[in-house]
């Protein structure tokens, strides 16, 4: 295994590590006099990674940022050994670093990219060394800040005069060449001076869209683009399919049943159907006795709860929820499934909004609300997202006990799971992206997506909830 170099003398800046030896003091002082801004910094952090268990911070004279967080380990390694000041129970003050301490931990945070001699060397070499679903967070400041800063620098002496220049616009050029991409990214702290009660109410508010352009810092979170290796092709498939009348639809599975391998289950979620749904999933239990289908009774409450039901009977390691209108095909789906095991992303929300649509697949109001909220979501989470609404989405069955725990964040029901299941998934920093299907018209009956005046407040009303509890609240 290739072993990162974490000499001082070749991975930090001379001038910063100059600074920071002969700057002690100061540097303490400023550290305590801006106790504030420091728990700004590590409790945001906190709520980005609320699932991390161990944690590796790589600082700069700033190790107060791990203060706050919650994790099992918390390793520090610190530009110099006298900042290394015990501000949680469960740090870990370390002066050499092992690769096996990298690799045990789910998260590493570099605070130091200012002051490395060679970030895009760094970068890379740590892409080789991490697992496939660490998460790196890099501290940065928008091209303002960084001007505003380093003139300031001149008259308080707080930090190094001569540093990086890596305003947060440039670093995405730097990520793409080490083989990592953004997954979330958030802008806080436009007033570092903390004012009491003026100070918080500004730096919720510059947190909204548009006004977070002034906030000085981006935490960036971001994930390897490629992997180690491809997921094993032997990985089972668990189709969750909700039913709910659909009895004229039940049918159309037999084909893909018929071709399906042992590594593939299919589990049906009656949901108090009054037609004859049940008895037609009966019919193909019969027929193929040889292949994995299981019935469940759904809830009787919303098509979401139905699928989280089926989830929770599901034994596969990918988890496909497959509408019982076969609007999308199942040879979209096995193209998602392709992508899935060959590329280091988490969760596929598939998008019926790229290819050009069956004529009568989509209403013009659903299609305008469904637009409507794409926008809404890109905008607010800043994840460019087409298609909300589609119900095919394919995960990781791994990431559902984390995805659970996010489910209803707002405290508002989504009857249908599409909103919840996305915020959830970036809630936990997955990797999402957009596939595009074919969205085809429905071959029986009627869409189920009725009362459109009153879904369409009630999904409005989860993703402005959502926006909040994630961004302005903490």
């Amino acid at each position: 295994m290739k072993s990162f170099n974490f000499d001082n003398s070749k991975y930090y800046l001379k001038d910063s590590e100059f600074f920071f030896k002969k700057k002690t003091k100061e540097r303490i002082n400023f550290l305590k006099n801006k106790t504030y801004l420091f728990d700004e910094i590590s409790n945001f952090i906190n709520n980005c990674i609320d699932n991390t268990k161990e944690i590796f911070f790589f600082c700069a004279g700033n190790s107060p940022i791990a203060k706050n967080i919650k994790a099992s380990k918390i390793y520090i390694k610190e530009i110099n050994d006298e900042y290394l000041i015990n501000n949680n129970e469960n740090e870990i003050l370390i002066e050499q670093i092992s690769n096996q301490e990298i690799l045990s931990c789910d998260s590493i945070v570099i605070g130091d990219i200012e002051h490395q001699a060679n970030p895009s060397i760094n970068l890379l070499e740590l892409s080789k060394i991490i697992e496939d679903n660490t998460k790196i967070i890099i501290l940065s400041k928008n091209t303002f800040w960084t001007i505003v800063l380093k003139t300031l620098k001149y008259f308080f002496n707080f930090s190094p005069v001569k540093n990086n220049f890596l305003p947060s616009e440039y670093l995405e050029n730097l990520f793409s060449s080490c083989n990592l991409e953004v997954v979330r990214q958030e802008k806080i702290i436009a007033l570092p001076i903390y004012i009491p009660f003026f100070t918080k109410i500004i730096n919720r508010l510059f947190r909204l869209p548009i006004l977070n352009i002034f906030c000085m810092m981006n935490i960036i979170i971001l994930k390897k683009a490629n992997k180690k290796t491809k997921n094993s092709i032997n990985q089972k498939v668990s189709f969750i399919i909700p039913c709910k009348n659909e009895q004229n639809n039940i049918k159309l599975f037999r084909e893909k049943i018929a071709q399906s391998t042992i590594n593939t289950e299919f589990i049906f979620g009656d949901d108090n159907s009054s037609d004859k749904t049940g008895q037609e999933i009966d019919k193909l239990i019969q027929e193929f006795g040889e292949k994995k289908i299981i019935k469940y009774d759904g809830p009787g409450i919303c098509k979401s709860e139905n699928v989280y039901r089926g989830i929770s009977k599901s034994s596969g390691d990918i988890i496909v929820i497959n509408d019982a209108d076969l609007t999308v095909s199942f040879e979209d789906i096995d193209h998602c499934l392709d992508i899935l095991s060959n590329t280091n992303i988490d969760f596929i929300n598939c998008t019926r909004m790229i290819y050009p649509q069956k004529d009568g697949a989509m209403k013009t109001l659903n299609f305008l609300g469904n637009t409507f909220f794409a926008k809404l979501f890109s905008i607010l989470f800043k994840k460019t997202i087409t298609d909300t609404l589609c119900g095919t989405k394919i995960f990781y069955k791994k990431d559902w006990h984390n995805l659970n725990k996010n489910i209803s964040l707002t405290g508002l029901k989504d009857l249908w799971g599409d909103f919840d299941l996305l915020i959830s998934a970036y809630k936990n920093n997955l990797r999402i992206s957009e596939v595009p299907v074919t969205y085809f018209e429905r071959k029986e009956d009627n869409t189920k997506m009725t009362s459109l005046f009153s879904n369409t407040i009630r999904m409005f009303s989860i993703v402005i909830l959502a926006y909040y509890k994630l961004r302005l609240k903490k």
